[in-house]
């Protein structure tokens, strides 16, 4: 049978670079099929280096290693290989060994028998076991078993003493032999999500650790001993079910890292001694867990500059979730952190901050959504390097006069709040970009809005402004970029594009002038007078505002999911008072009214307690009764079906009428299975694994119109 083409072409390619006595052949991504072995004949013995890479292999000529007998390197990543060939004639020289993205489900003894092997990867492949003896492979420095269903580790494997890099992310291991003890040459170590309920205690036995990922498993306790701690560099134990930290986490004096969010730390965990011994941590993570107060000795961390004590959930829209800590105020020396510039305190019980939080001068990016705070001290327009401010959802009153010293701020969001009024400051706030004022006080349009030239997104909703819906500031769509010449051809593409500007005070005077003109002369006498009846009565237009709304979905800061359409209010879990959660906050009778007032005096309870997730039956929900017949009551005998009640039903739901207040993050295979995404890779030291993209990087969508300038040849 002659072989196409295309084959040939590759074959003809091979045999050039044979004979010309290149120790190295690329032959990555030719769609090649097999290799023939006439080509395997030539002089393939001087072949040093062979790769093979995302090819549509899925196996080698039987002889393979007869030929490349002084091959140093072989790479066949990305094929469709389910079993090696015998591997002897390569046992001389052969160095390293890729076989990622493959469909290998074992591995050959042979490949035990490449005593000189320094590096073998097989991530992303269907193994299931490893062999008996690949402790023979005493001279292997790299291990890459990531990505696979092993369920258990030989004990020879504790023999490979040299063994520098160890990666056994995303299997089903769910136990590991005390012989890691005897890897004595182990840098980094890598077994995040697995099912690993224990550490050994001989980990702490090893002496050149500098990057531990423990993540995503069930492990309770930490090794009481920690040999390597002075040289750890990254460590990360997130999503355990860690209840103590140990004494040696103290003694990270070298660490740049380490990450415990979504635990199980109760009050204060830390040692006295943590911030004074661990002062060159960039990165500390403790979101997620429960506790109450940090020690004074954080301020000693005075290179950190990302800092996480809030949720490990990025959710666009929090409601019933509480899953950050039960912090309920931030030390003095908190202000000593002058090289932070990024700091998550979202979720947690501040009902105030320290005057020294000012002195954080580098701070970029700040999250209190979701506290309790009043309101803010007068050092707080210190942070004149700060660019996104969430604010949501506390219970702020008044801004400080300072705040408009903020003049870096892009994003500021403000929703869900009792703010009445802005300070007069509030127009220094020049290069905002978006301004959220959902759901506060606000009686009047602030006049800074006249300042923010650089505004794309705004949200006035839902404040109590007694003025006609065609006052509220609108948005008008125009170019953001320079427009195309309209002198070259096509010009089409020159057209203006939709984005979001403030109207001027000249257009909307004109557009009011146009609309009173255009009723004036409208021969619909009854719907003109049902309209200034609504204006009267509301202050606006409820149909009319209702479209403007719809026409600005585009520039919203919220998007609807799963839930309701319209955007809700919040409503604090203490303001509820043991009220039943219910999804419409849209209408307020006069008895709320009053109530509202007549808990203005109320003082919130220093923390709540966390409940466990549904289903546990040692906290469970109480629910109202159900309801009897009387005796008169006829029964019926049959079920009536009614589907309209049906549907009435399933749009008023709650879908968190089975939680009580408040909901602490559930267990990470609980969580895989709500659909959120668990498989984090925290510590990955290779290209194959991407960063994770978080929910502010994305917070802007791609605007219509924007791609309109395409040719269309």
């Amino acid at each position: 049978m002659m072989p196409a083409s295309g084959e040939t072409e590759h074959m003809e390619i091979m045999s050039s670079d044979v004979d010309t006595g290149q120790t190295e052949i690329d032959l990555s991504s030719r769609d090649l099929q097999s290799l023939p072995e006439d080509i395997l004949t030539s002089s393939s013995s001087v072949v040093k280096q062979l790769l093979l890479d995302y090819n549509n292999l899925n196996s080698l000529p039987e002889h393979f290693s007869k030929y490349f007998t002084s091959l140093e390197l072989l790479s066949l990543t990305g094929n469709e290989i389910t079993r090696l060939p015998v591997l002897s004639g390569c046992v001389r020289c052969l160095q390293e060994l890729h076989l990622n993205e493959n469909l290998i489900t074992e591995l050959c003894d042979s490949v035990c028998c490449l005593t000189n092997l320094q590096v073998l990867k097989v991530t992303g492949n269907d193994l299931k076991t490893l062999p008996d003896n690949i402790g023979e492979l005493r001279n292997l420095r790299t291990l890459c078993l990531d990505d696979n269903k092993l369920e258990s580790l030989p004990s020879t494997l504790g023999l490979l003493e040299n063994l520098e890099i160890l990666e056994l992310e995303d299997n089903k291991v769910d136990h590991i032999t005390d012989g890691i003890g005897q890897m004595k040459c182990l840098r980094i170590l890598n077994l995040c999500s697995n099912k690993l309920k224990a550490i050994p205690e001989t980990l702490g036995d090893l002496k050149n650790l500098e990057a531990v990922d423990l993540s995503g498993n069930f492990i309770k306790s930490l090794p009481s001993h920690f040999n390597s701690a002075c040289k750890l560099k990254k460590f990360y134990a997130d999503r355990n079910q860690l209840a103590e930290m140990p004494d040696w986490i103290a003694d990270l004096y070298e660490a740049v890292e380490l990450s415990l969010k979504d635990n199980k730390f109760h009050n204060e965990p830390f040692p006295e001694r943590f911030g004074g011994n661990c002062q060159n941590l960039k990165l500390l993570d403790f979101g997620g867990n429960f506790m109450t107060k940090l020690p004074d000795s954080i301020g000693e961390l005075v290179n950190l500059e990302k800092f996480y004590l809030g949720s490990v959930i990025d959710e666009l829209e929090r409601w019933a979730f509480q899953n950050g800590n039960w912090l309920s105020y931030l030390p003095n020396s908190i202000g000593n952190l002058v090289k932070l510039k990024e700091i998550h305190l979202n979720e947690n019980l501040f009902q105030a901050l320290p005057k020294e939080f000012g002195n954080l001068v580098c701070l970029e990016f700040l999250d209190l959504g979701q506290n309790l705070l009043s309101d803010l001290p007068e050092s707080f327009g210190n942070l004149k390097s700060l660019k996104f401010c969430q604010l949501s959802k506390n219970k702020l009153q008044l801004l400080p006069s300072s705040f408009g010293n903020l003049t870096a701020l892009e994003d500021l969001r403000l929703d869900n709040n009792l703010l009445a009024e802005l300070p007069e400051s509030f127009s220094g706030l020049v290069n905002l970009s978006s301004l959220d004022l959902f759901n506060n006080k606000l009686t009047e349009i602030p006049t800074a809005l006249d300042s923010f030239r650089k505004l794309v997104r705004l949200d006035l909703n839902e404040n109590k402004l007694p003025i006609p819906w065609q006052k509220v500031p609108s948005l008008r769509r125009t170019t953001m970029y320079a427009k195309r010449d309209p002198n070259l051809s096509n010009n089409w593409r020159g057209r203006p594009r939709q984005d979001l500007v403030v109207l001027t005070k000249e257009e909307v005077q004109a557009n009011k002038m146009s609309e009173k003109v255009a009723e004036e002369e409208s021969d619909e006498d009854d719907e003109e007078e049902e309209e200034e009846e609504k204006r009267t009565t509301y202050g606006f237009s409820h149909d009319l505002y209702r479209r403007a709304a719809e026409l600005n979905l585009s520039s919203s800061f919220w998007r609807s999911h799963t839930g309701p359409n319209k955007r809700e209010k919040y409503v604090h879990h203490h303001d509820q008072r043991g009220r039943h959660y219910s999804t419409d906050t849209s209408e307020k009778s006069a008895s709320s009214e009053s109530e509202e007032d007549a808990d203005e005096n109320y003082e919130p309870p220093l923390f709540f307690p966390k409940t466990r997730k549904r289903g546990n039956k040692e906290d469970t929900v109480p629910r109202a009764p159900e309801p009897t017949p009387a005796d008169d009551t006829q029964v019926p005998t049959e079920p009536v079906e009614d589907w309209d009640a049906e549907i009435e039903e399933l749009e008023t739901e709650n879908p968190y009428d089975d939680f009580n207040n408040i909901y602490q993050h559930p267990h990470p295979k609980t969580l895989a299975e709500a659909g959120y995404e668990v498989d984090e890779h925290l510590f990955l030291p290779y290209d194959i694994h991407t960063n994770p993209i978080v929910k502010f990087q994305v917070a802007f969508t791609t605007e219509t119109g924007q791609f309109d300038d395409v040719d269309d040849d």
